[in-house]
């Protein structure tokens, strides 16, 4: 009795002890049965996620446009046709380009390349996303007048979008809105009286390359910068009149502003990384406050100027600020909200595309009017006259 009497009270401190362990060990089996559970439907939707966006949604989308009669290069996993890009630009490179006007195969060999095999409407892929080429003038005025909104500009880079966020970033209403200000400033007559403007630059610029002259009669001159300095006191005197000191600041400004912009676009993009305080970072706020800053300066002497009547209004911010109170006065009495002009804001940043527009654009033109010039020395003496036959010797 007495060794019974021992034996049961352990009896029960074993039970109670396999009693309160039992749970806890249900409790863990099942905790991990459903960590591998999660872990495998996690594993398996995320190869799905992956698997429809690096291959089944692009065959999808070739497929669709293949069926509209759009031809091209087929889909490679992840990389499309970047590695054709790169080969027919090296290739181009590799040789000297010909004295002629044929410098479409210099510029985009691999644009040039898929338009000739597969016709004026082709498609190709850059990375997972197709490109439509379209070189058929009528498709090409149908897209760019755009009048139904159907067709929607690519998302860009955060970066660009400190150079200007006006009318070429711009959609939909905002799009239209911002159209309708800015079209009258662009009239051809309005146009036509900025002409003096652009004779004095040039008038300037002739008369310092004469000083350059030396006792022989002749001198050598880079004309690239030239022309960069021609274009830059153009636009300057074009967009802010008697303001245009501060207009060739404001250029020179964000001339450096582009190197830092596309320096910064050359690299791997990581989102978030322009937030973080380095140098080349801290540059580039630093020049877009300074060139807001200017601006905004500008602007408001200019609306002061005119509304004292002591401005003209023949530039080119003098007609956007003009169109701008026009449009205010005539819907003063819209019953529609927020049915109003630009804010100086809005204005600041169409200023900004005017030169970021205009900087590159017309400097080069002018250079490839030089170059042309060059060519067809015999072209360029008979265009002088007003005689344009067909004199080209290149």
């Amino acid at each position: 009795m007495q060794r019974a009497a021992h034996q049961i009270p352990t009896k029960i401190h074993i039970l109670k002890s396999q009693t309160k362990n039992t749970p806890r060990t249900t409790i863990m089996v099942m905790d991990y049965h459903f960590l591998v559970f999660s872990s495998l439907a996690a594993i398996i939707y995320g190869a799905l996620r992956v698997s429809y966006s690096i291959w089944w949604k692009p065959k999808s989308l070739e497929r669709k446009l293949k069926q509209q009669g759009i031809t091209g290069t087929s889909y490679k996993p992840l990389l499309g046709d970047m590695k054709d890009f790169i080969k027919h630009i090296t290739e181009s490179w590799s040789k000297p380009i010909n004295l002629n006007h044929q410098i479409a195969g210099r510029v985009d060999p691999f644009t040039l390349n898929i338009v000739q095999k597969y016709g004026n409407v082709a498609m190709f892929w850059f990375g997972k996303t197709p490109k439509v080429i379209i070189k058929d003038p009528e498709l090409i005025q149908e897209v760019l007048s755009n009048k139904l909104g159907h067709f929607g500009k690519p998302p860009l880079n955060p970066l660009i979008l400190i150079l200007a966020r006006g009318l070429t970033v711009l959609e939909g209403e905002k799009w239209a809105k911002h159209r309708k200000i800015i079209n009258p400033a662009f009239h051809l007559e309005k146009l036509k009286g900025m002409l003096p403007a652009f004779g004095l630059s040039c008038s300037n610029m002739i008369a310092q390359w004469n000083e350059m002259v030396g006792p022989q009669g002749t001198c050598e001159v880079d004309a690239w910068p030239e022309l960069q300095k021609l274009t830059m006191d153009a636009i300057s005197r074009a967009a802010f009149g008697s303001s245009y000191e501060q207009g060739k600041k404001i250029f020179q400004l964000q001339k450096e502003l582009i190197l830092l912009v596309m320096e910064a676009m050359q690299t791997l993009y990581i989102p978030g990384f322009r937030f973080l305080p380095t140098k080349k970072n801290l540059r580039r706020k630093t020049l877009d406050r300074e060139i807001t800053s200017t601006l905004r300066g500008i602007i408001e002497e200019k609306q002061n100027a005119m509304r004292a009547g002591e401005s003209r209004t023949d530039d080119l911010l003098g007609l956007l600020l003009q169109s701008n109170e026009h449009n205010n006065q005539s819907e003063s009495t819209s019953s529609k909200k927020g049915d109003h002009g630009l804010t100086i804001e809005e204005v600041i940043e169409e200023c900004k595309v005017f030169y970021v527009a205009g900087q590159e654009t017309t400097s080069s033109f002018a250079n490839m009017d030089d170059d042309s010039s060059s060519y067809a020395p015999r072209l360029a003496r008979k265009s002088k006259t007003g005689s344009y036959a067909s004199l080209w010797e290149g």
